[in-house]
């Protein structure tokens, strides 16, 4: 995840005139839409990526996140808290929830606060929410990347209806 000469200079100086805010998209095929959050008090619209075409509506949602580290072991885990989602994306993810081979995609975007920028994350950081958990207060989980050091190679296996002139 590269990020923006701008942003990394709103990170290092913490200028008056200007700060980062901090989104997120959740997704899963049982949701009935894609959900665009951000941690900022009110509502935004950005756009999702340098070239997209249109807008998209960031609703506040009060969340907070733990970075994940780069460490030799090649994983990588963001702590996701979501307080206060509302009715319908808290009773998304709990039906979500109860399906556990499907993860909830969550993509992580951090913006400039000007109406209609572009993501300062150049690619987003894109996780799969595996654990999760729902109580009357908030919505914890944690969103990870795959294994990639200790994957098997290859990922495909060899097979005869996979490749057929291994049929001998």
């Amino acid at each position: 995840m590269t990020t923006t000469a701008e942003l990394k200079r709103v990170y290092a100086s913490a200028p008056s005139d200007r700060r980062y805010i901090e989104t997120l998209e959740l997704w899963h095929p049982l949701f009935p839409r894609r959900f665009f959050i951000t941690s900022d008090g009110q509502p935004w619209q950005f756009y999702l990526s340098a070239g997209a075409p249109s807008l998209t509506p960031f609703v506040p949602v009060p969340f907070a996140i733990t970075l994940p580290t780069s460490d030799g072991k090649g994983q990588q885990d963001m702590q996701v808290q979501l307080d206060n989602v509302g009715r319908e994306a808290m009773d998304a993810i709990e039906a979500a929830s109860y399906q556990p081979t499907i993860n909830i995609t969550t993509t992580y975007r951090v913006y400039l606060d000007v109406q209609g920028s572009a993501p300062q994350n150049d690619p987003p950081l894109v996780l799969a929410m595996q654990s999760v958990t729902i109580d009357n207060a908030a919505i914890t989980g944690t969103a990870t990347r795959a294994d990639v050091l200790n994957r098997p190679f290859p990922t495909d296996l060899y097979r005869v209806d996979n490749f057929p002139g291994l049929n001998r």
